[in-house]
């Protein structure tokens, strides 16, 4: 449970880190030569947010597995 917690917040620092490199993109007026590294980044951050979803619900499922394992 723990390591999917870790990398859960792995993939949180990433998220941030991609969310600073669309910033640096121009917010309303994506150029043409821009197009292909805008949309890398979009596809990039729905990857990480499925795999931060994926670590948070398999460390959910431990949890909730020890929880009625104890009983």
């Amino acid at each position: 449970m723990s390591c999917h917690n870790h990398a859960a917040e792995d993939f949180s620092i990433q998220i941030e880190m991609n969310d600073i490199s669309r910033s640096l993109m121009p917010e309303d007026n994506v150029l043409p030569y821009q197009e292909e590294e805008f949309e890398e980044i979009e596809n990039k951050r729905l990857k990480l947010l499925a795999g931060k979803r994926f670590h948070l619900t398999a460390a959910r499922a431990y949890w909730y597995y020890g929880i009625k394992s104890d009983k």
